[in-house]
């Protein structure tokens, strides 16, 4: 027992020196990350800068101030550490031997505060966008602005009218930073925000008629601990350390749009990022919307008022987010309305906001509804189901909207029914049908989204409609109506006769594999041909459908081609028809070529389609031994479940 006793004291006496061997080798790393030299060049750099700024302050009290700034710059330059020293339009930039940057920030841009000019942040008409694509994810806004004390007078403003505004869509602007607040680290914890609004002072470098980067500047005053822990960027010139004499006292930090996506992940993000600082479209930063998600960047192409900056700001949010109107504005809808001027002119130069990214960024209004079957095995939409059979349906929607209206058809040709979001729904007869629900704002009546789901019932299947085709013995195809073709001489079908449907005898098909063909002969010794072949799940149809023998007066010959028209659901084991919407015909259509023969032998030849006069495309498969009469689906019961809460 004692020797047992010894020994595990001996091993814990190796564990207690190994962890303390580890913790002394780390802090050494830690050391050698920021070595005594390196320590004495960001010194070095501190004083120089301190030095400068100083004596800058007292030039200032006895010569003019730009006399002030050139003596200053030579005195960057004369030092053997500077490579170079530029002057630009809010300071001195300084690239340092050893690689490092920094330099003066002598003071913003003299912007005109206006203060007694009211914000504009909403206008009285709103242009209404219906190509919606993607919403803000995260209902959340971050709001930094790190020169608050210099643009509080706008900043608090923007604050507040943006709380109340995007409160209509569900946002808040959660963390609201201010000054010191903004600091490096705070940089690089961006990600799971729908809005970041980062506004400050930005600085070109190292001169505006010669732009190589544009940075950032931080509230954060230099300090050993940050210095330390991003000092490889430091040392790089990434992040440069700049001596600012305006609305704030100290050495600050500044970053780059690299450090921002190095630092954080975007990937899962669809943000609305607005750029509220100079030159925020500059430099690389629209690059940033790479590592997004999803989302727009939105920054400005020269140095920019704090007025206009602000106005934009306010104005975008609030008008995409008015929820009064039928449909969210999109981005692209904002940049291009007319009412708030994108641009200005600054002392003869335009100064305008641009964006990059998805136009069709939206802070509603594109919401998200999804159909869920809640049987375990998700049946009948993955698995085929059976006929009679109550299956639970649930609809779940991502919205601001609190009250909602949901509009069930499950696609056996009842009438809609109004439910709630979650049901039971029985089909009577076997079948592929279309189950889909349509979302409605219960407060004015205006649709905000849908979902579809393809339900199976029975022994349903790719191979399945494929046996159900194969064994239809006719084929009738219509077009139509007529008076929507054109001819020479500006004439229409109306000119010659009276209009209908162009269509094709009920001819009876030979199959092979997929192909078919099937031809019909009028009694007026008319041939009308149909030839085509189905998609190996027979969920499309090509086919060429031509009408022969009309060379006789007051008659027409048509050829008509079109590829990969789709089904149409639901069929059933004796009609399948392909059709689509009225407005899709046209995506379809081939080939249509067309003639008339006038009594005195004169031919008119076809020349074009008016496509929104056209109503119908159809091709009907039957199988006109089995369909011996027609009957009617029963309507399906939709019930609210006992056991399903509704929302």
């Amino acid at each position: 027992m004692k020797k047992l006793i010894i020994f595990a004291l001996s091993l814990f006496l190796i564990i207690i020196s190994f962890l303390w061997t580890a913790c002394s080798k780390t802090d050494e790393e830690e050391e050698e990350a920021w070595s005594s030299d390196e320590q004495e060049a960001y010194a070095e750099l501190l004083s120089l800068q301190d030095e400068i700024a100083n004596n800058l302050d007292t030039w200032f009290l006895s010569m003019d101030s730009l006399d002030a700034i050139n003596l200053a710059q030579q005195s960057f330059a004369n030092s053997p550490s500077v490579t170079e020293a530029t002057i630009n339009s809010k300071g001195i930039a300084v690239q340092y031997a050893n690689g490092m940057r920094g330099g003066l920030f002598l003071k913003g841009k003299l912007f005109d505060y206006k203060k007694s000019t009211a914000l504009n942040p909403l206008a009285d008409d709103i242009k209404e966008e219906s190509r919606l694509k993607s919403i803000v994810n995260g209902r959340k806004m971050l709001q930094l602005d790190a020169a608050y004390s210099e643009f509080s007078y706008y900043t608090d403003q923007v604050h507040n009218i943006n709380s109340s505004n995007l409160s209509r869509v569900g946002i808040s602007i959660t963390e609201y930073y201010k000054d010191s607040e903004v600091t490096v680290d705070r940089l690089t914890q961006l990600g799971d925000y729908g809005i970041i609004d980062m506004s400050g002072h930005g600085i070109a470098w190292p001169k505006e008629s010669y732009i190589t980067e544009i940075y950032f500047l931080t509230g954060e005053t230099v300090n050993a601990n940050t210095s330390k822990k991003y000092w490889d960027e430091i040392k790089t010139g990434s992040i440069p350390l700049v001596k600012t004499m305006s609305f704030t006292i100290g050495t600050k930090y500044c970053v780059s749009p690299d450090f921002i996506t190095s630092h954080n992940d975007f990937r899962n993000d669809t943000i609305f990022f607005y750029g509220g600082f100079c030159f925020s479209f500059l430099g690389g930063w629209p690059d940033i919307i790479n590592d997004f998600g999803d989302g727009a960047y939105l920054g400005f192409d020269w140095s920019v008022q704090g007025y206009h900056c602000a106005n934009w700001d306010i104005n975008s949010l609030a008008m995409m987010s008015d929820t009064s109107k039928s449909q969210a504005m999109n981005l692209e809808g904002w940049m291009n309305d007319g009412t708030v001027a994108k641009s200005y002119n600054e002392e003869g130069r335009i100064v305008s906001i641009h964006y990059t990214g998805d136009g069709n960024l939206s802070l509603w209004g594109d919401v998200s509804v999804n159909l869920l079957p809640l049987s375990s095995d998700g049946t009948p939409v993955s698995n085929p189901g059976e006929a009679g059979v109550a299956y639970p349906f649930k609809c779940e929607v991502v919205s601001n909207i609190s009250e909602l209206e949901y509009i069930w058809d499950i696609g056996d040709g009842s009438s809609p029914v109004t439910a709630s979001n979650a049901v039971n729904i029985t089909w009577s007869e076997d079948g592929e049908y279309e189950l889909k629900v349509e979302v409605k704002d219960k407060s004015n009546g205006n649709s905000i989204g849908s979902a579809k789901a393809n339900v199976s019932i029975g022994s349903s299947g790719e191979d399945e409609l494929i046996d159900i085709l194969k064994a239809c013995n006719h084929v009738y195809l219509g077009f139509g109506p007529e008076d929507a073709f054109l001819f020479e001489e500006g004439k229409t079908v109306c000119s010659v006769k009276d209009p209908g449907d162009l269509e094709w005898e009920e001819a009876i098909i030979v199959w092979n594999g997929l192909s078919f063909s099937a031809t019909a002969v009028t009694n007026e010794n008319h041939t009308h041909t149909i030839n085509g072949i189905l998609s190996s799940d027979g969920y499309t149809v090509t086919a060429i459908g031509e009408q022969a023998g009309y060379e006789v007066a007051h008659n027409f010959t048509y050829k008509l081609g079109f590829d990969n028209y789709p089904v149409h659901l639901p069929y059933d084991n004796t009609t399948v028809m392909y059709s689509v919407e009225r407005n899709q015909i046209q995506n379809y259509v081939t080939t249509f070529e067309g003639r008339w023969v006038w009594d005195n032998g004169n031919i008119i030849n076809f020349t074009g389609v008016d496509w929104e006069n056209t109503e119908r495309l159809y091709i009907v498969f039957r199988n006109l031994v089995k369909s011996t009469k027609h009957t009617d689906s029963a309507v399906s019961d939709i019930q609210e479940p006992m056991d399903v809460e509704n929302k």
